[in-house]
């Protein structure tokens, strides 16, 4: 009987000895994610987001993306989204600035993006944001590193 409360008893508090190095994200056929902020434990060397999109229109059409930038760069990254670069390229040329990038999605979607997370550091602003053109007025937000 002792050893029935034990396993749950050292589940329940070395689970909270390990870092939570991913989350889920979603968002559906709207301008807006499911998350309002982002937050990144700086114990993680790596962290994956895993993103859905739970609408039903096309990528080319209304997709969804998720890309990191420092608050610095957002205006300067915003300032190169072209439709002519396509979705495949996320509407956004190559560019240092960029941290992370999914790729665009569509209904029924999903994706995800692993971050070396010794790109981050505490003193610094983080944001997320869609950049299917348009979109990133609705959809964006601070990531926050803990």
């Amino acid at each position: 009987m002792f050893k029935n409360y034990i396993l749950p008893f050292l589940l329940f508090f070395t689970s909270n000895l390990y870092a939570a190095c991913s989350l889920e994200m979603s968002s559906a056929d709207l301008l807006q994610f499911n998350k309002k902020k982002l937050i990144i434990d700086s114990s993680c060397s790596k962290f994956t987001i895993y993103f859905k999109h739970e609408g039903e229109m096309a990528a080319g059409t209304f997709g969804h993306n998720v890309v990191i930038v420092e608050r610095k760069n957002f205006d300067k990254v915003k300032a190169r989204i072209d439709m002519k670069l396509g979705e495949k390229l996320g509407y956004l040329p190559e560019m240092p600035e960029i941290l992370a990038k999914t790729e665009i999605i569509g209904g029924g979607g999903q994706t995800s993006v692993t971050i070396d997370a010794t790109k981050f550091s505490k003193g610094s602003e983080y944001m997320f944001f869609c950049s299917f053109p348009g979109h990133y007025g609705g959809m964006q937000g601070p990531v926050q590193i803990l």
